[in-house]
């Protein structure tokens, strides 16, 4: 009987074991497809997934096309291909898709080791299908080992630059072609060892659908220093934030940045010197009213605080500095040395060390004089990639409340491509649809305009409530970038009117039907300007511009230029020329000119009227605080003697 129910227990067992690791193996596959499914990217030229496809470039000479620099690489890559890749087995080669080639500075042909598939495989690794030659923060593309290429922006030399799959520095880039790009790197894409080293790199851009619109966009970086300050798990972030929250003045201006940063992550338990430069220090940099402050740009702020941090064996104090002979040589987080010296005192970088302090944990604490590695040169090339946040001087004309508006106008204005569209703005009250910042501008040229011959339209046409919602048909509210104009993507226009965005594989981006021709023209941090080659929504004045195209008819003798440049301007002394003039011409100027605003000038311009004239536009034009908003329109007309 017990040795039955032993074998009735030794059953039940061997099942029970049985329906455990089954469920254990399901559980397995199910956690297996739901981490791969995490592993999902999405590729912008997903179209060539899975697809054995090989440029064709023959016929091209690669290092004709580029800077001498970039010749060498190049033609080596070329000859590579040419060797291993050209007429390969399984792969059809195409003219009719886009290819960008990424070609390393300097390609190691000691580690092939003349091994064939390791070559055509680098090699391989190297060309992506579509126009990586845009590159754009945060775009992942397929190469052609269907691996993924992602393009991301960091910082180099203290100042911003794009780099490709964290490993690898954008050099430069070039069309060669129309279906043929080169991107220049430092590198190469398959240095494994150099794409785990990541210590130095910022985390990726994350930008929020529902806050694209609203700001300009930055890195965002998660707070490991205020997270982990608190902790027990990062003593010398504890301890530094625990001083400087002690300090009642002088260093609240590096207390604040460095709260803000995504530093600590690098500190651990080490010894350190901290360079803590003053709030003075800091404050030079700050505009008085108006301009850039480069401590603006995030990334250059973490860049500038981890060079003033050093991790040594022994912190150097102040009694050791001030007891030693000669310069003391150190590297800092951030890859940049300072030196140390005692003479003529004590001084980091020729900067002066105004006062020392030793904390707990191994930190010694200088504060300093200056900000180091910040200079004019550094300040002034940083200010060039960084317009979009320079801060601008507060107008009172054109349009206080519209700051934006005004910016945009008086910078459209000193353009010879823009004198329509700045009529148009100078006419047409709108200030009150673009009031404060924070707007994308979309601006037609000239030829845009003349196009559709909205040149020869009068004010009052323009200032109509047709041309009102045409011109505002071209504002969005929200401040857009290049990266922000998605192929395929509706937004709508401050006018109620929706543009289209399209985006072709050779970069070149439309607007309904109008292509952009000058891309991010930075309207201080207020706004973005993006100009156009033609008019948005133009069928709005189609009947105001048929009627003046009618009343041209009806004398043959009306002169070409009524209604344009020539027959009215807004010039205060307009250069005097020979034109024929008619009766019914004169009366169908006055009709075009029926504006309360329009001062009309007599035919018979007597000698005296033309010196008052003379005198009133020289008077107006030596007074620089007027702006073309504050000044009567008047219109000339001079018929020939």
């Amino acid at each position: 009987m017990a040795s039955s129910a032993r074998r009735k227990v030794a059953a039940k067992l061997r099942v029970s074991v049985a329906v455990i690791l089954f469920l254990g193996t399901r559980l397995g596959e199910s956690v297996q497809v739901s981490e791969d499914e995490q592993l999902v990217v999405s590729y912008i030229n997903r179209e060539a997934a899975g697809k054995k496809i090989l440029p064709d470039f023959t016929s091209v000479q690669l290092g004709d096309s580029v800077p001498e620099q970039y010749r060498a690489a190049s033609n080596r890559f070329a000859q590579l291909w040419k060797e291993h890749v050209t007429g390969i087995k399984g792969y059809d080669t195409v003219k009719d898709i886009p290819f960008t080639l990424i070609v390393p500075d300097k390609i190691d042909e000691t580690f092939f080791d003349g091994n064939e598939p390791k070559i055509r495989e680098f090699l391989l690794e190297h060309v992506v299908p579509g126009a990586l030659v845009e590159v754009k923060d945060q775009n992942t593309y397929l190469n052609l080992n269907q691996h993924p290429v992602h393009v991301n922006l960091s910082c180099f030399d203290m100042l911003m630059a794009y780099e490709i799959n964290q490993s690898a520095k954008v050099l430069t880039k070039r069309n060669i072609t129309e279906n043929l790009s080169l991107v220049f790197i430092v590198g190469n894409l398959t240095e494994s060892d150099i794409q785990s080293s990541s210590t130095n790199k910022f985390n990726k851009r994350n930008i929020q659908e529902t806050n694209r619109y609203n700001e300009p966009q930055r890195l965002e970086m998660k707070n490991f220093t205020k997270e982990l300050a608190s902790g027990k798990e990062n003593r010398i972030g504890q301890h530094l934030m625990n001083f400087l929250t002690g300090m009642k003045s002088g260093t609240k201006v590096f207390q604040h940045f460095l709260s803000s940063s995504n530093l600590s992550h690098l500190m651990d338990d080490s010894s350190y010197m901290v360079f803590i430069p003053s709030d003075t220090a800091f404050q030079r940099w700050h505009p008085i009213d108006w301009g850039f402050y480069p401590f603006s740009v995030q990334e250059f702020t973490e860049t500038v605080l981890r060079n003033h941090f050093v991790r040594t064996k022994q912190p150097l104090r102040m009694a050791d500095l001030r007891a030693i002979h000669g310069d003391q040589r150190f590297k800092t987080l951030g890859g940049e040395y300072i030196v140390l010296k005692n003479k003529p005192s004590p001084n980091v970088n020729n900067v002066s060390i105004l006062s020392d302090y030793t904390l707990s944990n191994g930190i010694e604490v200088f504060v300093i004089s200056e900000v180091l590695f910040v200079s004019e040169a550094v300040v002034s090339r940083l200010h060039q990639m960084h317009k979009d946040k320079e801060t601008p001087p507060l107008l009172a004309f054109p349009w206080f409340g519209a700051q934006f508006l005004s910016h945009s106008f008086l910078a459209l204005e000193r353009d010879t491509r823009f004198t329509q569209i700045t009529r148009f703005l100078n006419t047409a009250e709108i200030a009150q649809f673009i009031s404060g910042s924070n707007y994308t501008f979309f601006v037609p040229t000239d030829e845009a305009f003349e196009r559709y011959s909205f040149d020869l339209l009068p004010d009052s046409a323009l200032a109509s409530e047709k041309g009102i919602k045409m011109l505002l048909n071209h504002f969005i509210r929200g401040r857009l970038y290049d990266r922000d104009l998605k192929d395929g993507e509706l937004i709508d226009t401050i006018g109620g009117m929706p543009v289209k965005i399209q985006r072709s594989f050779e970069n070149i981006v439309r607007v309904n039907s109008a292509r952009i021709v000058e891309s991010e023209v930075f309207v201080y941090n207020l706004g973005t300007m993006f100009y156009i080659d033609d008019v948005l929504y133009p069928d709005l004045l189609k009947d105001e511009v048929k009627a003046i195209t009618d009343f041209k008819n009806v004398d043959k003798n009306v002169p070409d230029s009524i209604g344009g440049g020539d027959a009215y301007t807004t010039e205060q002394n307009p250069p005097i020329t020979d034109r024929p003039t008619t009766t019914t011409f004169r009366s169908l100027y006055g009709l075009l000119t029926t504006n309360a605003d329009v001062e009309l000038v007599p035919i018979e311009v007597t000698e005296s009227s033309k010196r008052n004239s003379d005198e009133d536009s020289s008077q107006f034009q030596d007074d620089e605080i007027i702006t073309p908003k504050a000044l009567p329109l008047r219109y000339f007309y001079d018929p020939k003697k």
